[in-house]
């Protein structure tokens, strides 16, 4: 298992076969990331909010009198028996007192979480995943959605991008999504919105992972010309290869990346070769400068202990793990797993940009205390032009016209 900064958890713990030693009197709680394999980098910034939180907990005394001690599972690249072994390894095992999780497999991990009542904290937004949720609400009540699912996600990248102070040079629009549930929602939704405002859907493309040749796909959108390019890809190398390959011969074209544009590969790599791009993070902190007082003290903390701009997931791993410890204060016991989700669901958390609330479907749609923020790369770094809600400019940012659009 690939280690990420996990050393400053407790003082003389160790990793054993994938799991931490645990010391005598402690409150275990477990996380559920992609450690190897293709999707580890987001991973990485999934366990650093968790890192934080825990931190800083054990910092001031710990939860209920008990120090924290984490659990690690690698979900690899989310195969559905991967995630159920990650269900009953720190539910059933190691019987932890609560689980966060990344994206994990679009409705497989409400199926292998939910035999269980301990709290369940995941980033997928995907309908697949939410449906699972509908099926039966009173069997998957521990579940809690990080984000807000994906055709609400896709609608706001498309509210934004008909907000931006740019003409458009015409009405048509081409989209690339993989063949998945995320990136089919969004490209779905996004196809609806363009067409009801009369724009063509010139080209949707749908592709697998691991696309890293964009020539035959170039070639149909440089004699399309669109004026919009939407390219949804959970993933890293996708983007940066599309755009690399795209600015060898550019068209007057908005490239949107959605979320694709976050994981810190994509800007770190790119540079200032990908100023003038568009991207999108869920329940993200806005950057460079946060919202409020307490939030930008929090992103300067991350940015000094981990030498790296705000990675995608931090934040709302930090937030939910947050208002897990509140709740678990509240029960009076960490274990007393019916409290602790009765506060989760119906007292909101105060959290460092505003009040947060699991909403329907235990769905953390789009609100203040954790915005959809929509970024430009400028200079190198996201930049945000707006946080959802409300979809209006942020502070002073303002959108610069690439600089390939002649």
């Amino acid at each position: 298992m690939k280690k990420i900064g996990l050393m400053s958890l407790v003082v003389g713990t160790c990793m054993v076969l994938g799991s931490w030693a645990i010391a005598a009197d402690t409150v275990k709680v477990g996380c559920a990331f992609s450690l190897t394999g293709d999707y580890a980098g987001s991973g990485d910034n999934y366990f650093k909010g968790v890192e934080m939180a825990v931190d800083e907990i054990n910092a001031a005394g710990g939860l209920l009198g008990k120090q924290l001690e984490i659990v690690m599972f690698d979900n690899q690249d989310f195969a559905p028996e991967v995630v159920m072994q990650g269900a009953d390894y720190l539910m059933a095992q190691k019987k932890v007192a609560v689980v966060v999780a990344g994206w994990a497999g679009a409705g497989a991990d409400v199926r292998a979480y939910g035999k269980y009542d301990v709290p369940f904290f995941i980033d997928d937004g995907s309908q697949a995943s939410v449906d699972v949720f509908r099926q039966d609400p009173g069997k998957y009540y521990n579940t809690y959605f990080m984000t807000d699912v994906a055709a609400d996600q896709g609608g706001s990248v498309f509210n934004a991008l008909q907000k931006l102070p740019y003409d458009y040079p015409n009405k048509k629009v081409v989209l690339i999504n993989t063949d998945d549930a995320w990136g089919g929602e969004i490209g779905e939704v996004m196809a609806k919105r363009f067409k009801e405002i009369g724009w063509e859907v010139a080209l949707h493309e749908i592709v697998p992972y691991g696309t890293n040749e964009w020539g035959p796909i170039l070639t149909k959108i440089r004699r399309i010309k669109p004026a919009v390019i939407h390219f949804e890809i959970a993933a890293s190398q996708e983007p940066i290869t599309f755009v690399r390959q795209f600015l060898k011969k550019p068209t007057n074209t908005i490239i949107s990346l959605g979320w694709s544009i976050t994981p810190l590969e994509v800007v770190g790599t790119l540079g200032r070769k990908a100023d003038g791009v568009l991207g999108q993070m869920p329940a993200g902190v806005p950057t460079p400068a946060a919202p409020t007082a307490e939030a930008q003290a929090w992103l300067d903390k991350y940015k000094k202990r981990y030498k790296h701009d705000l990675g995608v997931g931090s934040f709302i791993t930090y937030t939910s793990f947050m208002a897990w410890a509140e709740a678990a204060k509240a029960a009076g016991d960490a274990y007393d797993f019916k409290a602790v989700n009765k506060h989760l669901k119906n007292v909101p958390y105060k959290g460092l940009m505003g009040d947060i609330t699991w909403g329907e479907n235990n769905t953390l749609h789009a609100q203040p205390g954790a915005p959809i923020v929509h970024y430009q790369v400028q200079n190198g770094e996201l930049v945000t032009l707006f946080a959802d809600p409300p979809l209006t400019p942020y502070k002073d940012s303002k959108f610069i016209k690439p600089r390939w659009i002649k």
